[in-house]
């Protein structure tokens, strides 16, 4: 594999060509950046436009004064309401600057009606958030807190977007990335099916989680077809049916070749992260930092990766960005606010160097 060396440029076969001055990472300044990729472009000057489709949840998270053993109790400190599931990386995203527009589906209740005015509140483009007659909102009580990585989560299983829900098609597929989390197989089937996705200017990032959970007999087709697929290493290894992740790797990089999945990102926890193309492979380091036994937070670490992708940054540096971010979550896990801004990121990266192995 061809590592950029300081001051060059570098571009690979299967996957967008990116003009890159390392003196210019995103960790610090990415004015001088620009991803090409057929005839589109995308710079600094313009910011990302991200189109998210999947799980509006709502959460209420009560942060105690020490976790409780079976049976026993705790002081509640702090709760706080605030959206889960994909309507939290909507709400990570645009904190991070990018467009952000989101579709999913709530009930007619006041968890619904809360989750809309957070959207609007951040700025979010909610047009395609649908209200569902007779149906709850999706909504888990989260007990967190006294240091522990440990919780406890009370779901209250609601409404969700499914094939037949109302979509504007064309807009969503008009936007930089469509990042695909929703828990329906045939509305992924469709969406990841159709001609659009292959336009020069869209990615198709999707999550894996639900599609492994569901237990598809098609989960390794449909995965297939996005453009970047998401994972942590224990649902990697369940889709390609491998008992490494060295293997699954193998399985999955041996069928990229003639399908729509150019890149395979693989959440690691602390160990970072490992980022494979077709004949391509980097494992990023995890930062040298103290955290806590146990805790990770894959929420903020796909928000790094989508981010990245719809800045067209090389893959090197989106896997770093995502690391950072992971990180800069943990450290505030008993916050009710755990997800990182843009600048935040930034001077992070610009006091914790770290290496990347080929």
């Amino acid at each position: 594999m061809t590592v950029p060396q300081p001051g060059c440029c570098w571009s690979r076969r299967h996957d967008p060509v990116f003009c890159y001055c390392p003196s210019q990472a995103p960790g610090t300044d990415d004015s001088a950046l620009v991803g090409l990729y057929g005839s589109s472009t995308v710079t600094a000057s313009r910011t990302p436009r991200i189109a998210a489709i999947g799980k509006a949840s709502w959460h209420r998270l009560s942060v105690v004064d020490s976790y409780p053993a079976r049976g026993g109790s705790a002081i509640v400190q702090a709760e706080h309401s605030q959206p889960g599931g994909t309507a939290s990386t909507a709400v990570a995203l645009a904190r991070l600057g990018a467009e952000v527009s989101f579709a999913g589906i709530v009930g007619n209740d006041a968890e619904g009606a809360a989750l809309r005015a957070f959207l609007d509140a951040e700025g979010i483009d909610s047009g395609w958030l649908a209200v569902r007659q007779g149906q709850p909102t999706d909504t888990s009580t989260i007990i967190t807190g006294g240091g522990s990585p440990d919780r406890t989560v009370l779901w209250r299983p609601g409404a969700h977007i499914v094939r037949g829900d109302r979509l504007d098609i064309a807009a969503a597929f008009d936007h930089d990335v469509v990042f695909l989390d929703m828990a329906d197989a045939p509305l992924r089937r469709f969406l990841t099916d159709l001609p659009a996705h292959t336009l020069p200017r869209t990615r198709l990032v999707g999550s894996l989680s639900d599609l492994v959970n569901a237990g598809l007999p098609d989960a390794l087709e449909v995965a297939m077809r996005h453009d970047v697929l998401l994972g942590a290493e224990r649902d990697v290894e369940a889709l390609a049916d491998a008992a490494t992740l060295d293997e699954a790797v193998a399985t999955i990089q041996s069928k990229m070749r003639g399908s729509n999945l150019r890149s395979l990102v693989v959440f690691r926890g602390a160990r970072g992260c490992r980022i494979c193309l077709p004949a391509e492979m980097w494992d990023i380091h995890g930062f040298p930092v103290a955290r806590r036994a146990g805790a990770s937070a894959d929420t903020a670490f796909t928000v790094g990766i989508i981010y990245g992708v719809a800045r067209r940054w090389p893959w090197p540096e989106v896997g770093r960005f995502a690391n950072a971010a992971e990180v800069l979550s943990i450290q505030a896990l008993d916050s009710h606010d755990r997800l990182p801004s843009l600048a935040e990121v930034r001077t992070f990266l610009e006091h914790h160097p770290t290496g990347t192995a080929p």
